[in-house]
């Protein structure tokens, strides 16, 4: 059964000259149904584990033709590896806090930052067109007294 990301993915990629190759569907089946932030090698083993025949060029390629249609969004936590994640309707925005000891991501929502950011820019007459969040510490299960890798 073709979900609605496969769908669109195949329309675009029709409507693009591109092919809706097995490989490409199997990288952007991984990530919307991961629930993680991902990068390139993760995918690969990952894909690999799952006996899928796919080569990390292939990876590569496709995951910069699903970010640039908007399907994945490529994400920078400062730590040489650039992850993806599912890109999401604008009304379902989350931030990130991650962990400097064991790399783990966590998502967040929080209304009141959400508010504070946008009075902030009315307040300088601001028009926000997107935001991205990222606060960097350590996790509960790492501890206090974890050097950080950053």
């Amino acid at each position: 059964m073709q979900t609605q990301a496969e769908g669109s993915l195949k329309r675009v990629f029709r409507d693009n000259a591109l092919k809706a190759t097995p490989q490409r569907l199997d990288v952007l089946k991984l990530l919307m149904t991961s629930g993680e932030h991902l990068d390139a090698e993760e995918i690969y083993k990952r894909l690999l584990k799952k006996k899928k025949n796919v080569s990390r060029a292939t990876i590569y390629r496709t995951l910069e033709v699903l970010v640039e249609y908007d399907f994945v969004r490529k994400l920078d936590f400062a730590d040489g590896r650039m992850r993806y994640e599912q890109n999401q309707n604008p009304d379902e925005h989350h931030d990130h806090m991650v962990c400097q000891v064991c790399g783990k991501v966590f998502e967040f929502f929080n209304p009141q930052i959400e508010a504070l950011q946008e009075a902030i820019a009315q307040e300088i007459n601001f028009q926000m067109l997107s935001h991205t969040m990222h606060i960097y510490g350590i996790c509960s299960a790492c501890g206090d007294s974890a050097d950080p890798v950053a």
